[in-house]
């Protein structure tokens, strides 16, 4: 297990489409204002979520995690994504997941099936407090889009809940249907 996360290279471009100033994301977060500059871009859970906190600071969208995680294009899909497309079942794609998160960052994803239920957790292994609301709302939608793109439909949760208290519910009913 690694003790660092990739960050996207593809985030500031995103960032900057949804109308979200990466230079006042990186201060308001307290990183180095070139850290998106780099080819590789490692962080440790700390500054993963001051990054994801600033995101949710600076941005006026309630829901910007929501846009965030799901992708459009399948050319901007990363290697994980593909290789969780390539697989046969949801499951298969899970696990295949969960696999890369255990071997490349202290992330966890807890996969429990009861009969046709799924209930997908992420556990952060290095995380000194909760994550932010922000990056929960975009691994949610993440999973979604992963379970969209792969069956071809517009798939919909049963349910989806959250440990937080409910806010701004509108976008993400619309979101999870």
């Amino acid at each position: 297990m690694s003790k660092h996360f990739r960050v996207p290279g593809r985030l500031s471009i995103k960032l900057e489409e949804s109308g979200i100033p990466v230079s006042t994301v990186l201060e308001r977060a307290g990183l180095p204002p070139t850290l998106l500059d780099q080819p590789r871009i490692l962080v440790t859970t700390e500054e993963l979520f001051a990054l994801w906190r600033g995101i949710g600071q600076v941005s006026r969208d309630p829901a910007v995690g929501l846009s965030l995680g799901t992708e459009t294009k399948p050319e901007h899909f990363d290697p994980v994504v593909l290789a969780a497309l390539s697989t046969g079942s949801f499951g298969e794609a899970m696990r295949q997941v969960a696999r890369y998160k255990q071997l490349s960052c202290p992330e966890e994803l807890v996969i429990e099936t009861d009969g046709d239920e799924w209930s997908i957790q992420f556990r952060w292994l290095r995380a000194n407090g909760v994550e932010p609301a922000v990056l929960t709302d975009l691994c949610f939608a993440w999973v979604l889009d992963i379970a969209r793109h792969g069956s071809g439909t517009r798939l919909t949760p049963i349910r989806l809940e959250f440990v937080r208290p409910r806010a701004h519910e509108k976008p993400f009913e619309r979101h999870f249907g």
